[in-house]
């Protein structure tokens, strides 16, 4: 009796310390620049990718803006932590903006990024001054569930030349970005990459019931889902002030192609700036 007591012990001491630690704040590498300025723009960036992808647009709003961009969990500088769900990262993200952001801030999020603002407002609307949405639906796509088969069929080859190539080209990564989109794939973990791709993909938020409070500028490339376009044009008939458009011509990752027209849209939605003459409203 004592043996099997003593096992039992031991399992339940070996279970506790192998149980999932909690995703610290602290713990996220966080690119940070303009303290000294009162108003906090928080950059989240898309699945696969990292703080690198902001780096333009931190320059040219650094002079007026805090600018705060941070390392998913499996992401980058943070690739040491493992992703858990959008709900725990949304978690982090928020406490990132209590301890780090100047009042409400403003956030930018592409795709992956993008999902996490809908947890935000969602969980967190109170953090929350202005958004702009790029290239996340509110609700699962048209072959969501081919996209997340797809991708759990090919996360173990993922940072293999070939299969960059191909993602690059289905993404219209330009050949000018081409090393960049290399060297940020290479520092994401392949277990993290999954479970975020399928969770984003996922994602639904309830377009007849929501309340967001938040003025929001929803934006993708024209050759997005038709889903994608849907979901934004709803919900920016329903949240407070909000607007949506699409890139002519452009896929998922059109900004990557056209950085000074998304720093534009930036300026025009958070600074009151023009609005980018190459962009179109739905």
């Amino acid at each position: 009796m004592k043996f099997i007591i003593t096992v039992m012990l031991s399992i339940l001491s070996t279970s506790a310390l192998n149980a999932k630690k909690p995703i610290e704040a602290k713990n996220l590498y966080v690119y940070e620049s303009g303290k000294q300025h009162d108003k906090t723009i928080v950059f989240l960036h898309g699945s696969g990718s990292n703080s690198n992808m902001w780096l333009k647009h931190i320059v040219a709003l650094d002079n007026t803006f805090h600018c705060i961009a941070p390392d998913f969990p499996g992401h980058g500088k943070s690739n040491h932590i493992e992703w858990s769900d959008l709900d725990e990262v949304a978690d982090v993200v928020a406490e990132l903006i209590k301890t780090k952001g100047h009042g409400k801030v403003h956030v930018v999020g592409l795709s992956l990024g993008g999902s996490l603002i809908y947890k935000l407002l969602e969980k967190y609307p109170e953090l929350i001054d202005k958004a702009i949405i790029d290239g996340a639906s509110a609700v699962p796509i048209k072959g969501s569930s081919f996209v997340i088969f797809g991708v759990n069929l090919t996360s173990p080859f993922l940072k293999t030349n070939m299969m960059m190539k191909i993602m690059a080209k289905s993404l219209g990564i330009p050949d000018s970005e081409y090393y960049a989109f290399k060297q940020d794939i290479r520092m994401v973990s392949k277990k993290s990459f999954r479970r975020a791709m399928s969770q984003a993909n996922r994602l639904k938020v309830d377009l007849n019931n929501c309340t967001f409070n938040s003025p929001i500028f929803f934006v993708s490339g024209e050759t997005e889902s038709e889903t994608m376009h849907n979901s934004h044009s709803i919900l920016s008939k329903k949240a407070t002030e909000s607007k949506c458009a699409w890139c002519p011509g452009k896929g998922h990752a059109w900004m990557v192609s056209d950085v000074n027209t998304h720093i534009q849209l930036v300026k025009y939605w958070f600074l009151n700036d023009k609005f980018p003459e190459q962009l179109k409203h739905f």
